[in-house]
């Protein structure tokens, strides 16, 4: 019986592509419902399990490979290939994975607030009880926001104000938890507008019910993380005086602040510390670890060599006084299976053994994780920065960009900026230096309006086949392939489904 993602996905954990006409092997039967404040405690914790998922790995790596800023390596694994080549169709594993964990996270959020609806208080239920119901509720309205969003950057163009009305521009998403067999109750993409008034109306009821004001590396949603969220999203929509409202309301808190020196820095990304993050998932167990994100980007085991190393074009950004060159990227020499040698830079921001091994006692599979950070304050002040230089604020821009980069930068001296192109341009290079390997560069680059140039390589001689298809690749800022087709299992179950553009 063919199923849709959409409709019955609630194994949040797909990390890997599923047969369509199975049921996830978790999945809660469509005639089970949470009636308990013990029900709703245990279905949270899917909540967080399902976006522990969903962030970093190939969330993260797949649309970052995309992208301007690395070269595959000669005698790679081919993971990511395609990505990096640009060969991936509508039947390509990565979408299948991102659009079935956020379409089966939201499952899991509407089986809450399904069970919400019919919840009757007994005399028997503390305070406490109820406590842990709502606590429940506004976490799954804010996971739902969450995931709707995401929806959003993977597989839609650029918002744009003037044609967010337009038909199937939007994300396809349920509200409610009714899981059917019956494609024509499968709902069609709304809007762009519809889409992301949702997700504004999600995290509006979550604000009832989250509690929490937030304190640096919390693992659970707060009223902060509401507000990053928030102003995530009207960036955007290129609502920017809202925007630089959130951004500057979550640094001007005091409860954030940036690293003060590189051993800070290092401490933030390889021992999970600091007090940077504004939402830190916890990961307490083996069994909640999210993807080993670094794995792409370091040698595995002596002798071998990364699957992608840094452009030296991306080094260039970073002056040898910048604190993250030496933070973010470390130097290996790699010797290729054509006998080309080289001594190059590789990413490091997922250190091979970080906090989470330690932790774990060197546990394999913790090699190359962190604690995903889903929020931090250096990109608000991102945020801030961008949305100022867009308004045309050069000087509340240039304040905000300056404050970052002067924690960044040792000796660095504030910068003037003579125009709103010139802001804007440092606005674009200090994020890239900032959110590399994140996997936000291609959503950055789609809401510039600008295309994909591969940088100059670090040596040539290390680097897969270079040419017009890999290390020289270029793809214009229009080109269909600068957005994610919806996955071809989707649009084959439900044809209520309209395909982006050239897939």
């Amino acid at each position: 019986m063919k199923k849709t993602y959409l409709m019955l996905a609630l194994a949040a954990g797909l990390l890997a592509s599923c047969d369509m006409d199975k049921e996830p092997y978790n999945a809660l039967p469509d005639t089970e419902g949470i009636s308990t404040p013990t029900d709703f405690a245990n279905a949270r914790v899917g909540l967080y399990s399902g976006l522990r998922s969903s962030i970093e790995g190939n969330f993260y790596n797949a649309p970052e490979i995309q992208c301007d800023g690395f070269d595959a390596v000669t005698g790679f694994s081919n993971s990511l290939g395609d990505m990096y080549r640009y060969t991936f169709t509508s039947s390509t594993g990565y979408f299948e994975t991102v659009y079935a964990n956020y379409q089966a996270i939201m499952s899991r959020a509407n089986y809450i607030l399904d069970g919400w609806k019919k919840f009757v208080p007994k005399s028997t239920y503390t305070a406490d009880n109820l406590a842990t119901v709502k606590t429940a509720v506004g976490d799954a309205y804010y996971t739902r926001a969450y995931s709707i969003f995401m929806l959003a950057e993977y597989f839609c163009a650029d918002y744009e104000p003037e044609t967010a009305d337009a038909a199937n521009s939007g994300v396809s998403y349920r509200l409610d938890y009714a899981p059917s067999s019956n494609a024509s109750t499968y709902p069609a993409r709304a809007t762009m507008k519809e889409t992301m008034k949702q997700v504004s109306d999600d995290l509006d009821s979550a604000a009832v019910y989250i509690t929490t004001q937030g304190e640096a590396s919390y693992g659970y949603y707060t009223q902060d993380a509401i507000t990053a969220l928030r102003a995530r999203m009207a960036l955007y929509t290129h609502d920017y005086d809202k925007a630089a409202q959130y951004a500057t309301q979550l640094i001007n808190s005091g409860r954030y602040t940036l690293a003060e020196d590189a051993d800070e820095l290092e401490d933030l990304w390889h021992n999970d510390g600091g007090n940077e993050t504004i939402l830190q998932l916890a990961v307490p167990t083996k069994d909640e670890l999210p993807a080993q994100t670094g794995i792409r980007y370091q040698p595995y085991s002596d002798g071998a060599v990364p699957d992608y190393v840094p452009t030296q074009t991306l080094m260039d950004l970073y002056s040898d006084n910048d604190i993250r060159k030496s933070v973010f990227f470390n130097q290996n020499t790699i010797t290729t299976n054509t006998g080309a040698t080289a001594t190059v830079y590789c990413f490091n921001k997922y250190a091979d053994h970080g906090a989470l091994y330690n932790k774990l006692q060197g546990y394999e599979y913790a090699r190359f994780a962190v604690e995903p950070k889903v929020f931090t304050i250096s990109e608000m002040y991102l945020i801030a920065a961008e949305a100022y230089a867009q308004a045309g604020d050069l000087t509340n821009g240039a304040k905000y960009l300056n404050e970052l980069k002067g924690k960044r930068i040792e000796g660095y001296t504030e910068t003037a900026f003579p125009s709103q192109n010139a802001l804007m341009n440092e606005v674009k290079n200090e994020r890239e230096r900032e959110m590399v390997g994140q996997g936000s560069r291609l959503f950055d680059l789609k809401r510039w309006h600008e295309g994909i140039k591969r940088g100059t390589p670090q040596d040539r001689s290390i680097c897969l086949l270079p040419g017009a298809t890999t290390t020289d690749f270029t793809l214009p800022a229009n080109a269909n392939k600068m957005t994610w087709p919806i996955p071809k299992h989707e649009t084959d179950v439900n044809k209520k489904i309209v395909q982006n553009p050239g897939y």
